[in-house]
């Protein structure tokens, strides 16, 4: 009779398996909520550790720490919206300003193609009004300027789109000015477009950041295109010398970094635990269109908010690498976090790349600087003579040399009887003789720099 209770009371074996199937699975939920909650917790520490230290995590924020001034009635932002709004990409498919930059470069004035001239002329005519609000801008102060990102990638490409445009016909403009010899009307058109870059200064996430770095190196070239064919009044040259310098903060890269931080961090805002969004994001702001929604399952959240705290601690390192004095961020960036990991991610490769394009900005701008100075002083000696070295132009022409972000030191200089060169040492950090041109078969030179022609182009 024992035996037989016995057997009635043990479960079929597969009665038995499914069980303990039921209970390693609930298990597991468990672990794996538990396991999601407190990385979510982790994640709002993150969030508290930055605002503790005073780093903006919305773009609010941001925009204080960019902008110390207060809104007045003679605010740039006003002139610069109407130029954007009044502009049609779509009315001018056909700016030619790379082939326009060709010929200028490689034919003397007189024999620039008439029929082009014309056409470029009728372009600049049409947009009158629009040069008038940038240039009636340039001289006001800018306290604010919503590029669009908030409202969305797309949203901002159209804002962007629009900008590309008027920064092309402002180039076409100060080239068309050269050909017609008002150098002094070519530094205020160059100026126009140097304040301008002043929009994306209060989103300047990556996106925003690498097409502002495109258009200042556009103005560079324009500026080399007057050092070589015009001749500026000492006055202009103070004024596009004193623009150069404001264009691209000696911050720009940590302000950069800072505001990709505070986008992906509204982005992903649902990631964070609902006490710290309310307290540290703002939460009654609009929601970004891109807005990360939090997957059903669990494991969803859990993969999300693990990416997430990985991606603030590799910011804060990132963040604190962008505030070193050059060359540190290259070093600690570009060649710590990207060339000698064998998988660095996506967000290291990105920021060592837009650490490299932020070196390559200052390059270009801190040159182009000097070649200005450069200019006012052969101005001033009256014989064109050139200085000996970039000493020759403190403090009279510029206040310090601008340093190579590539060693920390002074940039290079060289001249002969037919140009001077004023260049980096670039990647490699060694100094090859200015060879600012790609060689055979190269893609991109050895150093980076300008070189001016000292015989006018007429």
């Amino acid at each position: 009779m024992d035996e037989t209770l016995t057997e009635k009371q043990l479960l079929p074996r597969w009665r038995r398996i499914l069980f303990w199937l039921v209970v390693v699975v609930m298990v597991l939920l468990a672990g794996v909520m538990l396991a999601s909650y407190a990385v979510g917790r982790q994640l709002g520490a993150e969030i508290v550790k930055i605002s503790e230290a005073g780093e903006p995590l919305t773009f609010p924020d941001l925009a204080k720490a960019t902008s110390a001034q207060s809104p007045t009635d003679e605010d740039a932002t006003r002139y610069y919206v109407e130029a954007l709004t009044s502009i049609d990409p779509a009315s001018l498919p056909n700016l030619k300003r790379n082939f326009y930059r060709q010929n200028m470069t490689s034919l003397p004035a007189n024999q620039f193609p008439g029929d082009l001239r014309e056409s470029v002329s009728q372009n600049l005519a049409d947009v009158e009004a629009v040069f008038e609000k940038l240039d009636k801008g340039a001289s006001k102060p800018l306290d604010r300027f919503d590029i669009g990102i908030r409202e969305g990638i797309q949203a901002a490409g159209t804002h962007i789109q629009r900008a590309n445009t008027v920064v092309l016909l402002l180039s076409l403009r100060t080239m068309d000015l050269i050909l017609q010899g008002r150098d002094d009307k070519v530094v205020d058109s160059v100026v126009s477009l140097l304040k301008l870059m002043r929009i994306f200064d209060f989103h300047p996430t990556m996106i925003v950041y690498t097409i502002k770095s495109q258009f200042v190196g556009l103005a560079c070239e324009d500026v080399q295109l007057l050092l070589e064919r015009g001749s500026a009044s000492a006055e202009s040259l103070a004024k596009l010398e004193k623009a150069l310098s404001e264009v691209v903060g000696a911050d720009a890269l940590e302000k950069l970094f800072l505001a990709e931080r505070v986008y992906q961090t509204e982005v992903g805002k649902n990631l964070i635990p609902e006490n710290i969004a309310s307290r540290f994001l703002q939460e009654q702001a609009p929601d970004f269109p891109e807005r990360v929604r939090l997957p059903g399952s669990f494991v969803g959240r859990l993969r999300l908010r693990q990416k997430a705290r990985s991606y603030f601690r590799d910011m804060t390192r990132i963040i604190a690498a962008s505030r070193r004095p050059w060359p540190g961020p290259l070093d600690e960036i570009f060649d710590k976090m990207f060339k000698s990991t064998k998988k660095p991610g996506k967000l290291k490769s990105s920021m060592a790349i837009l650490t490299l394009l932020t070196a390559e900005v200052f390059v270009a701008v801190r040159c182009t600087r000097l070649a200005v100075a450069i200019e006012r002083y052969r101005a001033h000696q009256g014989d064109g003579k050139l200085p000996d070295t970039f000493d020759d132009l403190v403090p009279t022409y510029v206040e310090q040399v601008p340093l190579d972000p590539f060693t920390g030191e002074q940039l290079l200089y060289s001249h002969d009887e037919e140009s001077y060169m004023v260049y980096s040492t670039g990647t490699n950090r060694v100094d090859d003789g200015g060879s600012i041109r790609p060689a055979e078969g190269k893609k991109v030179p050895l150093d980076r720099g300008l070189r001016i022609r000292l015989d006018r182009i007429k």
